[in-house]
């Protein structure tokens, strides 16, 4: 929803206060102005979830990322490496 509607709605409320409408014309005005604002506020909340739960995956992602190469950079240094020293040479470190 764009963000202009849910004060949109808050100005219709206050002008129904001020300037009543007639019958059932009031009530109907005023419950979509009481609508606008209540599912403007549930997309708010949505929105903050959704963004609140999507850094915490890729916070999450990125310590799983560096467990991984930790256990890599693990599992080489275990190993004994061979070193080319130059044409036809190697040594063992």
């Amino acid at each position: 929803m764009a963000k202009w509607i849910p004060g949109a709605a808050v100005f219709g409320l206050l002008c129904l206060m001020i300037i009543p409408a007639p019958g059932i014309w009031g009530v109907l005005i005023g419950a979509a102005c009481v609508l606008a604002i209540i599912g403007s506020l549930c997309m708010v909340l949505l929105d903050r979830t959704a963004t609140a739960l999507l850094a915490w995956r890729e916070a999450w992602r990125e310590a799983w990322r560096e467990a991984r190469r930790a256990r890599a950079r693990q599992a080489r240094e275990g190993r004994t490496r061979v070193v080319h020293a130059g044409p036809g040479m190697t040594r063992k470190v």
